[in-house]
């Protein structure tokens, strides 16, 4: 995609960003106007892990004002919209473009692949 040879890509918006405005790389970033799925990003603590509070500071830096401006400023929409900067936010899509933009539900989707699975398994044996 930044050498030109794909002429176009499904990929997440940082990467499309990253690439825009910090390889100078000729790309855009759209959402369709049919809309599309957001993929959150996840973060945990491992059960039993051995140095749990320093695990916690982590998520709760990561999580924190100064932590989430650091995300945006890496080209990554941060859950806080209030830590993004104004000039963070100029590197963005607007968000009346995002709102096109669905969440998965994933329990949803799981108990659809069960259904799916069993009738599968059914028909087959």
């Amino acid at each position: 995609l930044i050498s030109g040879e794909i002429p176009i890509l499904l990929d997440y918006d940082f990467n499309a960003y990253r690439a825009k405005y910090k390889d100078h790389a000729n790309v855009a970033f759209v959402i369709p106007k049919e809309g599309t799925v957001t993929v959150p990003y996840v973060i945990s603590l491992v059960k039993n892990a051995p140095h749990a509070d320093n695990g916690k500071k982590v998520i709760d830096y990561v999580l924190s004002d100064k932590g989430q401006a650091i995300w945006a400023n890496a080209f990554l929409r941060p859950v806080r919209t209030s830590a993004m900067s104004a000039e963070a936010k100029k590197f963005f899509l607007p968000d009346s473009d995002y709102a096109r933009a669905q969440t998965v539900n994933y329990q949803q989707m799981a108990d659809a692949q069960k259904a799916f699975s069993a009738k599968y398994l059914s028909e087959i044996r």
